[in-house]
């Protein structure tokens, strides 16, 4: 018989550890099951756009996320070649029109708030060394069948969300065996000490140097201590890691050629991690009885719309009050996957429409640079449509 409210986790990333808040404050008793023995920690930096951070604020844990971030005033959209600012746009009202703020920070004191909140509360029970590679779907509840120790071992929920991530086992289970579509782009990512560069860095902007197969963000984290650097270049290279090291002589040379901004920042990094950007298509059902999707299980995306974190926060919060609202998890589950099918499929559609435009050459790129110097100033209205949304 499965276990009054349990609800089974499969994946303790951001996604696992905000569906596990979220189901805990409402009532629920999650149990978080994470192959890894112990949550590593990325180094990537991470931008909490006003509809993240307004899910944050959901999950109670907005506040704690505010003292170990950096608050975003603008947003500068620059020609990596010739150094000139194709487009401005501030944010210093962003939590007046938006009703949150727009926040940068690192991903590991993103996950680090998330695990402390969520080992803050009693209801939560956390296995790791436990991979879930199977399930069964009862009546009453669900069976998921999970590797631990070398050693197969059952655990029973009133319901089961895959959060395993873009490599999804779950997904797996549900839609079958396939692999992640992969764009022939990898991101490089560095983080600088801010001592070491000027320090028109470390203001609290956001900084996106475009041109041609090649775009470079980079922003303050840490109070400014560091700055958070990622460039993205065509690159046929892949791996499932996360944080394949490399060093300056392996990037390829077409940054040589660009202003010394985004050139000095380069060079002042003395490692990189790298990964090679994927995503999936999307599902227009996610799940399946009383199993579902979360996060980049569900609908992974590139990183060029910056919102893969700001949608698993979202999904969180949306699984809570659907499951909370209904006695059957089943029907739960279809009721959220219906709310938010459309709008993460338009968020993966717009990153892949980015990752095209930021890259582009010839005639392409010139209509882009000159459309963002005709109305650089409705920059961050472009996606209002985002940073708007509101979860119940």
């Amino acid at each position: 018989m499965a276990r009054a409210r349990t609800v089974l986790i499969a994946g303790a990333g951001i996604g696992g550890l905000s569906a596990a808040i979220a189901l805990a404050r409402a009532g629920f008793r999650p149990l978080v099951l994470e192959r890894a023995r112990e949550l590593a920690e990325i180094g990537a930096g991470i931008q909490l756009t006003p509809n993240a951070s307004r899910a944050l604020d959901k999950l109670g844990v907005l506040a704690a996320m505010k003292k170990r971030a950096v608050m975003a005033r603008r947003v500068i959209v620059g020609c990596g070649r010739s150094g000139s600012t194709l487009a401005e746009s501030s944010l210093d009202d962003a939590e007046t029109r938006f009703g949150a703020p727009w926040l940068v920070t690192l991903r590991a004191d993103l996950q680090r708030v998330l695990l402390e909140a969520a080992q803050d509360i009693v209801d939560i029970e956390f296995i790791h060394g436990a991979e879930v590679t199977d399930f069964a779907a009862h009546t009453r509840g669900t069976t998921a069948l999970v590797t631990r120790n070398g050693r197969s071992e059952e655990e029973f929920g009133i319901a089961l969300i895959g959060a395993d991530g873009l490599w999804s086992k779950m997904r797996a289970r549900l839609h079958g065996e396939a692999a992640p579509i992969f764009h022939d782009l990898v991101a490089w990512r560095a983080l600088v000490p801010a001592r070491d560069l000027p320090p028109v860095f470390s203001q609290p902007v956001t900084r996106l140097w475009l041109g041609p197969k090649a775009h470079l963000v980079h922003y303050p984290v840490k109070g400014g201590e560091q700055i958070n650097v990622v460039a993205i270049f065509r690159d046929n290279w892949r791996a499932e890691s996360w944080s394949e090291p490399a060093t300056i002589s392996e990037m390829p040379k077409l940054f040589a050629r660009w202003s010394h901004m985004p050139r000095d920042l380069l060079a002042a990094a003395k490692s990189f991690q790298r990964w090679a950007l994927a995503d999936r298509e999307p599902l227009k059902q996610w799940g399946e009885g009383r199993v579902t999707l979360l996060g980049d299980a569900a609908h992974p995306m590139l990183p060029t719309l910056a919102q893969g974190a700001g949608a698993a926060f979202e999904d969180a919060v949306a699984i809570a009050r659907h499951l909370a609202h209904r006695d059957d998890p089943a029907d739960a589950f279809r009721a959220y996957e219906a709310e938010r099918e459309p709008r993460t499929t338009k968020m993966q559609r717009g990153a892949r429409f980015n990752a095209r435009i930021y890259h582009a050459g010839g005639p392409l790129r010139w209509a882009r640079d000159l459309k963002l110097r005709w109305d650089g100033e409705r920059l961050i209205d472009r996606n209002a449509w985002i940073y708007r949304y509101r979860p119940s």
